[in-house]
């Protein structure tokens, strides 16, 4: 059994140059039609999965109620909450002499946790969960899913088995506002979920 999923990144925001984690700023209008173009892409899809943040819920609200298809919102594919820094603008960010700082975060993030905010390790586990929890039926359905940049690195990193704490790909992959990776998930015939990025 196969189904194909088709992860969307939110629209860009009304405001850009601010760390966006769980601060709740809907998308622009123009945002949002990158993300309606993609989800009128993708083919022969059955249900729309969408963190509840704005930027991510608004624009999937929409394209269901136009499509008649369900609509689910999945708290746990929510932006990584960074604490003290979500919100603020980068370079305040950078300019700041508070340890850790935004740098140390962003060479080792496993090893350094934003003020008050989520571990990276916590941000991976919730994910991990919520693949395992909705690939652990078999399903022929496929689905679009919009959620955010983090949270698909996140993933991806679980489809590619990457070790616990491997962080390399964090910074050198860009998954640009409306971006879409496609992943082909298939089930043999013991249940093993096999997971394949579509390029």
């Amino acid at each position: 059994m196969q189904r194909t999923l088709y992860f969307i990144r939110h629209g860009e925001p009304r405001e850009t140059g601010r760390l966006l984690g769980s601060t709740d700023m809907p998308a622009s209008a123009s945002g949002n039609e990158q993300v309606h173009v993609q989800l009128e892409a993708c083919d022969g899809i059955a249900q729309v999965i969408a963190s509840p943040l704005q930027r991510c819920q608004a624009v999937a609200r929409a394209f269901c109620e136009t499509t008649g298809l369900p609509l689910q919102i999945e708290p746990r594919l929510s932006e990584m909450h960074f604490g003290d820094w979500d919100g603020e603008r980068y370079d305040t960010l950078w300019q700041s002499a508070r340890v850790p700082g935004i740098g140390d975060f962003w060479q080792s993030p496993w090893q350094h946790t934003p003020p008050n905010g989520e571990s990276m390790s916590a941000f991976h586990l919730r994910l991990y969960d919520w693949w395992q929890q909705f690939t652990a039926t078999p399903s022929p359905i496929n689905a679009a899913i919009v959620t955010h940049a983090g949270v698909i690195k996140q993933l991806l990193a679980i489809w590619l088995a990457l070790p616990e704490g491997y962080d390399t790909h964090l910074s050198r992959l860009e998954i640009g506002y409306g971006g879409m990776i496609q992943v082909s998930v298939y089930f043999d015939e013991h249940g093993q979920v096999w997971p394949k990025v579509v390029f």
